[in-house]
């Protein structure tokens, strides 16, 4: 294992800015009072293909000798991820093959086609892609880029620590939403590095909870994955470098429920017009449930926005 460093992610910044948007932190006056906090909020669904992974995808493929770029790359996603490496292969002007499940949302699969990926859908989980994906690299020789597992993508995750420091550099509270943990392990590397007061809390939707389920063992962990309207955050456990990172620097772990996570996207878009798919508003479903504490200047990552319409559509129908 390669753990990153607070150098790694400098390198990173200056290695895709030119790449990423530097996205914006935004207060919500009325949000901070529900939340009974001076509440900002790091909007990565504004970022270039709608996610934090855009970053990331970057960072690993520029990283990249020209020989090993001019061979493509290969990537498994659902969605996120998946779009991200699409968008980064083709702004560098390179292949990109892409395998998703079956069960993948149709607009991400069709965004991947949009912007020029080769896509393989295959299976229905990421236990049937994964090994399809990297059997595909291992035979084309062709660089594999993990969606977690990756100090480069974790670095480029880090980033968008950095512009928060820049940013607020009072902050005193730090909510992030886990999946795999490789956003999680950049932004607690960045923000712990250059303040370590920031109390950094972790927040994983409570039926996709395997990085809490590890730490509370002290060992990796699989669990039994079940359905999350965060699907964004799936997961059946984490990998060796994201929970070490996590073990680490992570003060404070919490769950929520999908009712959380729901009236936390449906939140944003009333207070604040931002448009945010369940998983992107699962960090503030953390702060709202009050299971986590609060700062007095707490700042909440919007990891993304590319919202599954059939899910927005029966969160406004529900809630109307």
């Amino acid at each position: 294992m390669t753990m990153i460093n607070i150098n790694d992610i400098k390198e990173a910044k200056e290695r895709i800015g030119s790449y990423v948007h530097r996205t914006p932190l935004i207060s919500v006056e009325g949000i901070s009072r529900i939340a009974g906090t001076e509440l900002y909020f790091k909007c990565e669904n504004l970022q270039k293909t709608g996610s934090f992974k855009t970053r990331g995808a970057f960072n690993r493929i520029l990283s990249l000798s020209e020989e090993e770029r001019n061979k493509g790359v290969c990537c498994y996603s659902s969605g996120n991820h998946a779009q991200a490496v699409c968008y980064a292969a083709a702004a560098l002007g390179i292949d990109a093959y892409v395998y998703m499940p079956e069960t993948a949302v149709p607009s991400k699969v069709a965004a991947c086609r949009a912007y020029g990926g080769h896509i393989t859908q295959y299976g229905k989980t990421g236990a049937d892609v994964y090994p399809a994906a990297k059997a595909f690299a291992e035979e084309n020789g062709i660089a594999y880029i993990d969606p977690v597992e990756d100090p480069y993508i974790m670095a480029g995750q880090g980033t968008a620590g950095l512009e928060i420091i820049e940013d607020l550099p009072e902050i005193d509270t730090m909510y992030v939403q886990i999946g795999g943990g490789g956003l999680m392990s950049g932004i607690a590397t960045a923000i712990r590095s250059l303040k370590p007061s920031v109390r950094v809390i972790g927040v994983e939707p409570e039926h996709m909870n395997c990085m809490s389920a590890s730490l509370a063992a002290g060992r990796i962990t699989k669990i039994e994955r079940r359905y999350s309207i965060a699907d964004g955050l799936a997961g059946d456990a984490p990998g060796p470098l994201a929970f070490e990172t996590v073990s680490r620097l992570v003060d404070e772990m919490i769950t929520v429920s999908d009712e959380e996570i729901a009236r936390a996207t449906l939140l944003l878009m009333e207070r604040a017009k931002l448009v945010v798919e369940p998983s992107g508003a699962c960090a503030l479903a953390g702060l709202l449930s009050g299971k986590g504490q609060k700062g007095r200047k707490t700042v909440c990552m919007i990891s993304g926005g590319n919202v599954n319409n059939q899910i927005l559509a029966k969160l406004l129908t529900e809630n109307a």
